[in-house]
């Protein structure tokens, strides 16, 4: 009886066609002929396998995509962070500079804070800091920080000029790390 049951086919019906447990009596046939004429999908496994490779081939490539991009997001993060860190350094060479100005060549500090400063400003360079030239050259508001505006003297050519710098700039390669805080001469 349990050989019987497990080979026996179970009917399928198409929409609109009558229940088969309603018919009064139905015919193996019946029953064999509606399981064959339901269509089965024409599936090869050539088409199969080309499916299966398109998908792994797009999955690959999204996940080279998204390495990719992760890669560029952590290198920009890392940008970003060192820029932050290297700012934050500018200020120990600007106070370095300011005593080196303050004291007599013959005070016994200058030449050791002199030394300091040289190596603070080597250390920068390895970086990739360099300063910025300011004084001299036309007003740029890209490199420069106007924090006063005189009037210019005779025979100043271009509108605006720098003719004092109160604070450095700094540049990290193309980036402006600092803007050079600067006095303009206005003609």
């Amino acid at each position: 009886m349990n050989a019987a049951k497990k080979h026996q086919r179970i009917p399928v019906r198409r929409a609109g066609e009558a229940d088969p447990a309603n018919a009064d009596t139905l015919s193996e046939e019946a029953v064999s002929d509606e399981v064959q004429s339901v269509p089965e999908p024409d599936v090869t496994a050539s088409a199969e396998t080309v499916d299966w490779r398109d998908m792994a081939l797009r999955l690959r490539a999204e996940m080279d995509n998204y390495r990719k991009r992760q890669q560029r997001l952590a290198e920009e993060q890392i940008a970003a962070e060192r820029k932050r860190l290297l700012r934050a350094f500018l200020t120990v060479p600007d106070n370095l500079e300011r005593i080196v100005t303050h004291l007599q060549p013959d005070d016994p500090h200058h030449q050791s804070i002199k030394v300091a400063y040289d190596e603070f400003m080597k250390v920068l360079r390895l970086e990739g800091v360099e300063s910025l030239a300011t004084v001299g050259t036309p007003f740029d508001p890209l490199l420069h920080d106007a924090i006063a505006m005189v009037p210019a003297e005779d025979g100043q050519r271009e509108e605006m000029v720098v003719i004092d710098e109160e604070q450095k700039g700094y540049r990290l390669g193309e980036q402006i790390l600092r803007p050079a805080r600067v006095i303009v001469a206005k003609r």
